[in-house]
């Protein structure tokens, strides 16, 4: 089997890795979230806006500022559409990290297990060498003040 200190090294790789792939998760966490943010802002800009263009409705207004007020609605419907691909995204870049950081924890706990295991094969062989020299010993101790 491996040497649990070689082992130990290649654990504290993985915890790095690990490390810096949970940074990377968050990172992207926080992007999405300041996106859908700015994806709320837009949604109030836009129902303020509109609600001032249907209370300027029942009052006299020049039909291009009926158009500038519609035209400028199109353009905030178009940000919002781009910023919902936007968050589309930025959510579909957490779950690919989040897969990342997943496989990264697995292989850490796996490489744990196996540290473990080989430290308590490794005990239970010493102790099992220990246990046959006390036996020889003894035996050696019986041999001795039988003759």
């Amino acid at each position: 089997m491996a040497d649990p200190k070689q082992l130990q090294q290649v654990l504290d790789l993985a915890d790095k890795e690990l490390e810096h792939a949970q940074l990377k998760l968050r990172a992207a966490r926080s992007q999405s979230d300041a996106l859908k943010e700015q994806l709320t802002q837009l949604d109030a800009y836009r129902f303020d806006y509109v609600k001032q263009a249907s209370e300027k409705a029942g009052k006299r207004v020049a039909a291009n500022h009926y158009q500038q007020y519609y035209h400028f609605i199109a353009k905030l419907d178009g940000a919002i559409d781009a910023q919902r691909k936007q968050i589309a995204d930025a959510d579909e870049a957490v779950k690919q990290f989040q897969a990342q950081y997943q496989l990264i924890q697995q292989k850490q706990k796996a490489l744990s297990l196996l540290i473990e295991k080989e430290l308590k094969r490794r005990q239970l062989r010493a102790e099992k060498v220990e246990q046959q020299q006390l036996d020889e010993f003894s035996l050696q101790q019986y041999l001795r003040r039988k003759a």
